[in-house]
C-alpha cells in the first residue's frame, strides 16, 4: 500500500495568513493529501526556541494574597522579562508598597515573604474555592505554592524551590491530526507531541527522540489544511515572540 506523501516539514514562517501566531498556526498543502488504511504518524526533527521569558504577561505574572484579614483579595503584577530569585523578589517588592516583602535566599534557592499583618499567598485552588475566581495569570508555579497556609509576622511563608525556567515542557496539538488517542495532563485529547525544555533562554529546543511505538493512528484522512497549537501544561498558548517553529511530520504503514 503505498503513501502519496512519506514527509512533511512544517516551518511556521510559511503558516497561513489568518493564523494568529507561531504557537497557533495552520499550514496550506500544495494539494489534498489522502491517508490509507493503516497509516500512522509521528513528529520528529522538532525545533522550538526558548524565546519565551520566566514572567510572561497574562501568564504567570500576578500574585494574589489576603491580609489583615480581609474578605477581598490582592493581586500585584510585575512586567514580563527573564528574572533571578532575587531580581523576582525586588520586582514584586516594587510593587507591594510593603504590605508583604519578599527575601531570596540564594542557598536555597526560594523566597520568604514577611509582613506586619496575618497574612494568606492565595493558591489557584484558594482564588477557585474562596473567590470563584479561575485565573491563568498567577505565579504560583514559579514559586510553587500549592499549599493553604496562614502566615503571621512571627510565622513567614516560604516558598518551595522556585521554577525560574517558567514552561518544562511544551505541548503540539493538532486538531487536524488528532485521532482522539491522546490524553493530556488536562484531559486533553488533541495533543500529538509532548517536547521537554532542555534549552536555556536564547537557544534552540531540538528534539530528535523517537521510540519504537511513539506513533498516531490517522487512517482514512484527507489533509489540506493542518492546524497546530503549541502550549504549556496549563493549556496556555507560548509566547514566541515572533521566532519561528518547525518540525517534521513522518507516515507510514502499520504492519
Amino acid at each position: 500500500m503505498a503513501l502519496e506523501v512519506k514527509k512533511i516539514y512544517v516551518d511556521s514562517r510559511y503558516r497561513t495568513a489568518d493564523s494568529a501566531s507561531d504557537s497557533d498556526f495552520r499550514i496550506q498543502l500544495g494539494r489534498n493529501i489522502f491517508l490509507p488504511e493503516k497509516c500512522v504518524y509521528h513528529l520528529e526533527n522538532c525545533v522550538i526556541p526558548h524565546s519565551w521569558y520566566n514572567i510572561e504577561k497574562d501568564l504567570n505574572d500576578t500574585l494574589y494574597f489576603i491580609y489583615n484579614g480581609n474578605a477581598i483579595y490582592n493581586a500585584v503584577t510585575i512586567p514580563s522579562s527573564n528574572y533571578t530569585g532575587a531580581s523576582l523578589a525586588a520586582a514584586f517588592n516594587n510593587v507591594l508598597d510593603g504590605l508583604l516583602t519578599l527575601t531570596y535566599d540564594l542557598n536555597t534557592n526560594k523566597i520568604t515573604i514577611t509582613s506586619s499583618y496575618t497574612f494568606q499567598i492565595l493558591t489557584d485552588y484558594d482564588l477557585l474555592h474562596k473567590f470563584n475566581l479561575t485565573v491563568s495569570n498567577s505565579c504560583n508555579d514559579i514559586i510553587t505554592n500549592r499549599t493553604t497556609k496562614i502566615n503571621t509576622p512571627s510565622s513567614p511563608w516560604v516558598s518551595g524551590m522556585l521554577n525560574l525556567q517558567g514552561f518544562r515542557s511544551v505541548y503540539i496539538s493538532s486538531s487536524t491530526l488528532s485521532n482522539y488517542d491522546t490524553l493530556g495532563p488536562k484531559g486533553e485529547n488533541s495533543i500529538i507531541k509532548k517536547v521537554i525544555t532542555d534549552a536555556d533562554f536564547g537557544y534552540l529546543i531540538i528534539d530528535q527522540v523517537v521510540s519504537d511505538h511513539d506513533y498516531l493512528g490517522c487512517p482514512r484522512m484527507t489533509l489540506n489544511t493542518i492546524d497546530f497549537q503549541i502550549r504549556d501544561v496549563r493549556g496556555n498558548l507560548i509566547p514566541f515572540h515572533d521566532s519561528p517553529v518547525s518540525f517534521t511530520i513522518i507516515f507510514s504503514i502499520e504492519d
